[in-house]
């Protein structure tokens, strides 16, 4: 008889530090409610500034139909001077790549012509060999100061570059490069960050 009325209290202090917790659990919720509210203004905040921030990438970002009238006008126009019957079905691990990266870079011309001009030599029977699918990768890395460079440099012009190096009078104290790789080639090639040249260059 003792067990029970021992074990009943037991049940009996356990339901009442249950009821104690959930009554106190209303006091809780309104201390942390205006916490959490005020998270989720500044969540909601913050969302909305990043949709705002992320608003013009997603504009520039091509889809199905972008990409189809690249190919019909610029990737068109590279191959108008080949026969019909030596064009040919690119090879899926070079076209394939550079598609999908032209849906994120079309919009900078400077890399759009480059992948122009590696689909159409994807294309042309007599080039095709020599489109390799690393291509793809090479022109993903490269900024759109970077490719204008390249664009440049195909160009039958000379190249001047310059280093400017300080001397000591003494002898066997040697020297130091005061500046390396000044040229006008961020210039000529019309580049957006002209400082960034002799970086590009390196």
């Amino acid at each position: 008889m003792g067990e029970e009325s021992g074990g009943d209290t037991e049940v009996k202090g356990t339901i009442e530090a249950v009821t104690g917790l959930v009554k106190a659990v209303p006091i809780y919720e309104d201390m942390v409610q205006p916490v959490a509210k005020q998270l989720g203004k500044s969540l909601e905040t913050v969302g909305k500034a990043i949709n705002v921030a992320l608003a013009p990438v997603g504009i520039l970002v091509w889809g199905y139909d972008k990409c189809q009238e690249f190919i019909q006008t610029k990737v068109a126009d590279r191959l108008k001077d080949v026969p019909p019957e030596d064009i040919i079905t690119p090879k899926p691990n070079v076209a394939g790549p550079a598609i999908e990266a032209l849906r994120y870079t079309g919009h900078e011309e400077s890399l759009s012509d480059m992948y122009a001009n590696l689909l159409a030599a994807a294309m042309d029977k007599k080039t095709a060999n020599g489109a390799h699918p690393a291509f793809v990768e090479i022109i993903k890395q490269l900024t759109p100061d970077e490719a204008k460079l390249i664009a440049y440099f195909l160009e039958p012009l000379p190249f001047p570059l310059v280093a400017v190096r300080a001397e000591s009078k003494e002898v066997g104290k040697g020297g130091y490069d005061v500046a390396v790789n000044i040229s006008l080639f961020g210039q000529k090639a019309n580049l957006t960050l002209l400082e960034q040249t002799p970086t590009y260059l390196a």
